[in-house]
């Protein structure tokens, strides 16, 4: 059945009120596409609808959703169904969900949950939700040292319903310590008998549960790992994470540095974030930025006024020198920021980094200057002071990548010594010190020539 399809026919159930034609319509459909059949309707529905799904459905569909359009959502969710829900799902998943709701909320969702649930949710909501406690969950195979490979294979099967998608079995000793791991090939053939010591190999990495998010994304992307136990201080082991999480977190960072790099700073939703709330994250870099123009504007007034009114063809080039400077700077802002998210540069680079930055910047100001310089030349060739024009014009636009890209390379650099986001680094701030730099010192170039 097509998706305009479903919508028509979920549509008449929802007037009808037919909450279980609505739950056979979806039987068969992926979450992530009941996700995009929610769009098609307003925000009143989408509770009755999740409501009509069975459990472990609606609990795929909101871990779907975007958080802004979750947390809607649950607002209008009793705790019941909420817990409901959230007994479906893993417990790191779960753990995330309670964070978003009111402190009075979870409480009331957490003491409605199955038990054994909730026994495995609780020590993950110490943690902060952007922490490797934050993403690790409690299901996991662990055996003692003292097994055998027939009492691990016995041990898998009764809790194989608890615990989904595992690659390895992970060997303790009485105290829960880590000791090794198995990958579940070599558990098949090893025989009965064998104890698990004599066949499991060292744990190449671990991660302690107050790491960033981002540090264990790193690991799994340097060790080429499925699964990363997390260990206490001690060594005992409190959780796993595994590789879908720390897909979820390398698509969480990438939409985190793209709003900060637009000067944000925020998860917004262009439907389900409040009004006052976009309007509240955007407006104090706009506000930045305004001040920073009107200053420009207040520098050429006051100081380059007579220059302006001398020759006023050289109003026409301050476009093209701002945005070409401009420019540059978010490559290399956008360069040096991808590879400080990827891990392959470093804050000891920083000299290396900014020689290689700046050749490159003077390289693409020669080239620009040099087309803008003919450009300008060509333009205002009955100019009796043509070829000051297009020097003026030369110098400033090399200046003006060379400058971008210094601080394209030092502003996200020194934001990671000082264990900031390199991405506030970019977007408005670049922009204004574009402009201001570009603008004045094409000026005060000009101011010279002529």
């Amino acid at each position: 059945m097509s998706k305009p399809e479903l919508t028509h026919r979920i549509s008449e159930d929802l007037t009808q009120g037919n909450i279980q034609g609505i739950r056979e319509t979806l039987a068969d459909v992926h979450p992530s596409e009941i996700v995009a059949i929610l769009q098609n309707f307003e925000a009143k529905d989408h509770p009755r609808i999740l409501e009509a799904l069975d459990n472990e459905t609606a609990s795929e569909v909101i871990l779907e959703l975007d958080p802004e359009h979750r947390e809607d959502i649950l607002e209008d969710l009793d705790a019941e169904k909420i817990a409901d829900i959230a007994d479906e799902m893993d417990s790191d998943d779960a753990a995330d969900l309670l964070g978003e709701l009111p402190e009075h909320t979870a409480q009331s969702v957490l003491d409605k949950m199955d038990p054994e649930e909730a026994k495995d949710v609780k020590p993950l909501l110490k943690y902060p939700e952007d922490t490797a406690g934050g993403i690790m969950q409690t299901e996991l195979v662990k055996v003692s040292q003292n097994s055998t490979v027939r009492d691990t294979i016995n041990w898998i099967r009764l809790i194989a319903d608890e615990v989904e998608d595992f690659q390895l079995v992970f060997v303790t000793d009485d105290q829960d310590k880590l000791l090794g791991q198995i990958p579940l090939k070599e558990l098949v053939l090893a025989t009965p008998g064998t104890n698990v010591t004599n066949i499991m190999e060292p744990v190449e990495v671990t991660t302690t549960p107050y790491v960033d998010q981002e540090e264990v994304a790193k690991t799994f992307q340097k060790y080429d790992i499925f699964s990363l136990p997390v260990v206490d201080s001690r060594g005992v082991l409190l959780g796993r994470i595994t590789a879908d999480d720390v897909l979820d977190v390398l698509t969480e960072e990438a939409s985190e540095d793209m709003l900060q790099m637009a000067g944000v700073g925020d998860s917004l939703h262009p439907l389900f974030t409040p009004t006052y709330s976009r309007i509240r994250l955007r407006t104090p870099w706009l506000l930045l930025t305004l001040i920073g123009e009107l200053f420009i504007a207040f520098i050429i007034i006051t100081a380059f006024q007579p220059t302006l009114e001398k020759v006023a063809i050289l109003a026409a080039f301050m476009p093209a020198i701002m945005a070409t400077g401009g420019n540059v700077g978010l490559q290399t802002t956008t360069i040096v920021i991808r590879s400080l998210g990827m891990g392959t540069i470093n804050v000891k680079q920083i000299v290396k980094i900014i020689l290689s930055e700046v050749k490159v910047g003077l390289a693409l100001g020669v080239i620009c200057g040099l087309i803008a310089a003919g450009i300008g030349a060509l333009i205002s060739y009955n100019e009796p002071q043509v070829f000051k024009l297009s020097l003026a014009v030369f110098i400033a636009m090399v200046s003006a990548t060379l400058a971008t890209s210094f601080i394209g390379v030092a502003g996200p650099l020194t934001l990671e010594k000082l264990h900031f986001d390199p991405a506030a680094a970019s977007g408005p701030f670049l922009t204004m010190f574009n402009d201001i730099f570009g603008s004045v010192f094409y000026l005060f170039i000009a101011m010279l020539i002529f």
